[in-house]
């Protein structure tokens, strides 16, 4: 009995340390933070549109009298270093450092797919990247970059420029674009998961995963560490 009770606390504690948990649990923080601001509006998450056949998943878009803005949640914890046009930023959490997509070029992607589908309004679609409050930002960017508590107060800061036809119209527009089968959304999942599991292959035997060039052990301030042999036209690096 003992040993039943202790095997499920252990898989307990391991979806709560997993990636995929605590994305999860970001984007509710993300989600409630949304839901409080006041005024007519649209909350729309964990959503997937169809990009010329191709499947984008997107966090959250608010559809608000303030505008349509488009999120990407991240919930890291540590200290997260970044500069607006590089190629990946850094998370430094219990003494290693972890590389990461530059979320701001993540998320442009997505707001370009918003502005695809809501021709006429592309002016009024603002991308944000919001951070859970696990981790200490120290970033040098003019993108809007922000903490989940200071969401809601960004949003109200803009002026009112939607009516509320307007919102209902967009709603609309953006859910009819929306994937809603099962199997794609199944398959967009599995798609993700195994390019996931490509790069970690192509690196493992020494070869960059975006450009296909060797990868060579370079130093650092923080260490040694794998760069990519096209260094300065790719920026891959992996941690040793």
């Amino acid at each position: 009995m003992y040993i039943i009770v202790i095997i499920v606390l252990v898989l307990i504690v391991l979806k709560l340390k997993s990636p995929q948990y605590k994305g999860k649990y970001g984007e509710k923080i993300v989600k409630k933070q949304l839901e409080n601001i006041s005024g007519y509006k649209y909350i729309i998450n964990n959503i997937m549109i169809n990009d010329n056949g191709k499947s984008r998943q997107i966090d959250h878009i608010a559809i608000t009298e303030h505008g349509v803005f488009v999120l990407e949640t991240k919930n890291y914890g540590g200290i997260i270093y970044g500069k607006e046009k590089s190629t990946e930023w850094k998370q430094y959490l219990n003494q290693k450092c972890f590389n990461f997509k530059n979320p701001i070029h993540q998320n442009y992607g997505h707001a370009e797919i918003v502005k695809k589908v809501l021709e006429g309004v592309t002016d009024k679609i603002y991308p944000i990247v919001v951070f859970t409050r696990r981790c200490k930002l120290k970033i040098d960017i003019q993108s809007t970059v922000l903490y989940d508590n200071q969401l809601s107060t960004f949003i109200k800061s803009k002026e009112n420029i939607l009516s509320y036809a307007d919102i209902d119209n967009i709603y609309k527009t953006i859910m009819e674009n929306a994937i809603t089968n099962e199997e794609a959304i199944k398959n967009h999942n599995y798609n993700v998961k195994h390019y996931i599991q490509y790069k970690d292959s192509i690196s493992n035997i020494g070869k960059c995963p975006r450009c296909g060039s060797n990868l060579k052990r370079r130093k650092g301030k923080r260490g040694e560490f794998f760069g990519c042999s096209n260094y300065p036209k790719c920026m891959y690096t992996k941690n040793i």
